[in-house]
């Protein structure tokens, strides 16, 4: 994905151009890319990429590693997601076997660490050929105090209950709780759940319809979306996005050519 000129930005700037932080700490690690508008307020997010409309809750603090967070998700306060993951069957777990200066650099400003550790020029390590990317699905509702583990996919429209441990996909649209969690049900009958993934109305800019429907009312909803997608009357949501990278100066805005998602 290209992307235009960087420049420093503040909180401020940042909230004009449609992503909600904290002005203290923003809790950006490493990279984030976000679709206009996001709100992610002070809560920890290393190498992320948050869909328009996603909304973490503003309380607690919630920590996400090299998670993808599609559009309109909800993620609630103090919860886990996507951590790194640790070699327990190797001699020791402890990362001075196998992590690297570019994913733990504040271990690396230790000298005896340093003398310990792998270096940069070494082979890839566990980290790196780990489980890749934790996948948080368009309109995904993650409660409060979950933890998600790395590499788990929760499909679009699917809920999880407070307090859950995710060890594995959830489908799109279902309901999982529990630890581990497991799917109770799904959010409605299956031919409700194929009409809304057959829909997607997550593409689509809804703004101008919204005098129109009423979203409590699921199946009038769906058939009025559903008759906008075939006369061609919905037009694909393209937001402006981003990519901020942190440097010595502060973070580092790029605007990107093209969204995120559908691009």
């Amino acid at each position: 994905m290209s992307a235009r000129e960087s420049r420093i930005v503040d909180a401020a700037t940042l909230q004009r151009l449609g992503l909600q932080i904290a002005a203290g700490d923003p809790g950006i690690r490493g990279e984030l890319r976000y679709e206009n508008p996001a709100w992610i307020f002070g809560h920890r997010l290393k190498n992320c990429s948050v869909g328009a409309f996603t909304f973490f809750n503003a309380a607690g603090l919630t920590s996400a590693y090299r998670v993808q967070f599609g559009r309109y998700s909800q993620i609630g306060e103090s919860s886990v997601i996507g951590p790194p993951e640790h070699p327990y069957d190797w001699f020791s777990n402890h990362p001075f076997a196998f992590t690297r200066p570019n994913l733990l650099p504040s271990m690396y400003v230790m000298p005896e660490f340093v003398r310990l550790a792998p270096e940069a020029s070494d082979a890839p390590s566990f980290a790196e050929e780990a489980p890749n990317d934790t996948i948080i699905g368009h309109e995904a509702y993650v409660g409060v105090g979950c933890f998600v583990k790395r590499g788990v996919r929760i499909g679009d429209g699917a809920v999880v209950g407070a307090r859950s441990v995710v060890t594995r996909d959830v489908p799109p649209y279902a309901i999982a709780v529990g630890s581990p969690a497991r799917v109770i049900r799904l959010r409605f009958e299956d031919r409700i759940v194929e009409r809304f993934l057959a829909l997607e109305w997550w593409r689509y800019d809804l703004a101008p319809f919204k005098q129109h429907v009423d979203f409590a009312k699921v199946e009038a909803t769906l058939a009025f979306f559903e008759e906008r997608k075939s006369l061609g009357e919905l037009q694909p949501l393209r937001p402006d996005s981003y990519r901020i990278t942190q440097s010595d100066a502060g973070l580092k805005l790029q605007q990107l050519d093209r969204p995120l998602y559908f691009a």
